[in-house]
């Protein structure tokens, strides 16, 4: 990507945070970013995810458009997986975000 599209595309994304922040309005509906929650170390809520790159009982990884989210631990479910969100169950171990 040339400097002038990474330029514009930061530019961008600082006005829609700013838009954002000054209507008081949800980052992750506007800007399309991953809304995670964590209850305990049993149940992650991903809203907003592109996809499940991998999935077994030790490791999931989905992608997101911030990035990839990386799962390690036991036992893990897919709980359950609509259009726009996912909840994965089990002992979680270790959360990583790659970018």
């Amino acid at each position: 990507m040339s400097k002038l599209t990474n330029a514009a595309k930061s530019a961008e994304r600082l006005v829609t945070s700013k838009l954002t922040s000054a209507l008081e309005l949800p980052k992750e509906v506007l800007m399309n970013l991953p809304l995670i929650t964590l209850i305990g170390k049993e149940e992650m809520t991903i809203e907003n995810f592109k996809g499940i790159l991998e999935y077994s009982e030790d490791g999931v990884r989905i992608s997101t458009s911030a990035g990839i989210v990386r799962l390690e631990g036991k036992k893990l479910l897919l709980k359950q997986i609509t259009s726009d969100s996912i909840v994965i169950v089990g002992l979680i171990d270790k959360v990583e975000f790659l970018v």
